[in-house]
């Protein structure tokens, strides 16, 4: 009896809803909404809107009906207006989030990787990275992670699509593979937080070995070879254009005197510079980058926490730094050691041209950073390495010996350290008397 009273209630729905598709509805369309209501239904996602049925209700109403499942895991409907179905559909997502409760469910599976990119970048607008860090994230995100997985729903992004991706961008750009991998594993991390996933793809992945290429630095004679091409260069006559840069060696002074980055060069102020003391001494006290949107800015931290520091300066870095602070051009109001000609921020990437230009043969491998790691060679090699991290800012010797210090082909003289191994006393010949 009570199968019967079952099946003709569900009977008197099915007939209800059916006169309630004809209401406004046409011929035409009765058959199609119908076979998508009986068809089966795929599982939702807590907090996932499925398909959604569209009413024309007059001219520019238009109703969305959908089903979701709440924060409770329950099924239901909801529907809202709006001026088109587009419209509609934003109207009734907003309901179903109002609904669900909770404003994490807007990640799930169903989300797309393009949709998790805008969560992702939002929240590292609002954390306290640095600017210049969230523009290189972002950077990556756009030219690499949305134009290969863009549009795959976040459950179909599996360990073997993210590990085919990076490997097929290792092949090319291994250093670029590596940092999309970090910004991928924090993407995803985002989505196991929000239980969208139960487990980050990215973890399983692993990218192809590569071969570092060894850090390599300028000896004493080859800087001075440099400096003097660079000297000649700066005045010689320009063929075209502007003038040619004044101060390049001025320049090249300064980073291979104190293993500055050239972005903190640019931001050096002479509040920074201290030249009366006993020992003279400059802080690094923020960078020059890009910003998105704003173009160059001073950003009044160090590229990390550990490059705030103060550094002693050699005689010849004085110097330059002294003639440079009595020949400040009138009206320059910056108070930047090193400003563009223009009296502004000086923009790295135009001193890197500029030094590209005026290198010379025989150095085309020579960059501003190849400075840096100059100075951490030849400090490595009179003190060790844990002196070369302060001076470069770097929080742990390790990158310092690993990126910056270029080895020496021949080892020092350990002869008398190693001479203790001796089984007797060497004679005059060296032969060891006992032996």
């Amino acid at each position: 009896m009570s199968r019967r009273i079952n099946g003709a209630c569900d009977a008197f729905r099915t007939l209800g809803l059916s006169r309630g598709l004809a209401k406004g509805t046409t011929q035409a369309q009765r058959p199609t909404m119908m076979r998508e209501l009986t068809m089966p239904r795929p599982r939702l996602e807590v907090g996932e809107l499925g398909e959604v049925a569209y009413l024309q209700l007059a001219h520019r109403k238009v109703r969305a009906r959908g089903r979701f499942r709440d924060a409770a895991g329950r099924v239901k409907y909801a529907q809202a207006t709006g001026t088109s179905q587009a419209a509609a559909r934003r109207a009734l997502e907003a309901v179903v989030r109002e609904r669900t409760g909770d404003v994490g469910q807007d990640v799930t599976g169903a989300t797309t990787v393009d949709q998790l990119a805008v969560e992702w970048v939002r929240e590292l607008e609002q954390s306290k990275l640095r600017a210049r860090t969230v523009a290189e994230y972002r950077a990556l995100v756009d030219r690499a992670v949305l134009p290969a997985l863009g549009g795959l729903a976040l459950r179909e992004v599996t360990v073997g699509r993210v590990q085919r991706f990076l490997a097929a961008l290792a092949e090319s750009t291994p250093a670029k593979a590596r940092n999309t991998k970090v910004v991928l594993s924090e993407m995803f991390a985002l989505a196991v937080r929000h239980d969208a996933l139960q487990h980050n793809p990215v973890a399983g992945t692993r990218l192809p070995h590569a071969d570092r290429k060894p850090p390599k630095a300028l000896s004493p004679d080859e800087y001075r070879a440099l400096r003097a091409n660079v000297a000649a260069w700066q005045a010689a006559p320009a063929d075209t254009g502007r003038p040619r840069t004044p101060d390049l060696v001025d320049v090249l002074d300064v980073l291979a005197g104190t293993g500055l980055r050239i972005g903190e060069l640019c931001a050096l102020r002479w509040f920074d510079v201290d030249l009366d003391g006993e020992r003279p001494t400059l802080t690094v006290a923020g960078t020059v980058t890009q910003v998105s949107g704003q173009g160059l800015v001073r950003q009044p931290v160090p590229k990390t926490d550990a490059g705030h520091r103060t550094v002693m300066l050699p005689r010849f870095v004085v110097a330059v730094l002294l003639r440079r602070s009595v020949n400040v051009q009138e009206g320059d109001g910056s108070g930047l050691v090193f400003p563009s000609a223009a009296l502004t921020l000086r923009s790295p990437h135009n001193l890197r041209r500029q030094l590209r230009d005026a290198r010379g043969d025989g150095f085309e491998w020579v960059t501003p950073h190849t400075l840096r790691r100059s100075a951490a060679t030849a400090i490595d090699r009179a003190m060790g390495t844990d002196p070369a991290a302060a001076q470069l800012g770097h929080a742990s010797p390790a990158v310092t010996g690993l990126h910056y210090v270029e080895r020496a082909a021949l080892a020092p003289d350990l002869t008398a350290v190693l001479e203790g191994f001796a089984g007797g006393t060497a004679n005059e010949s060296g032969d060891i008397a006992g032996t």
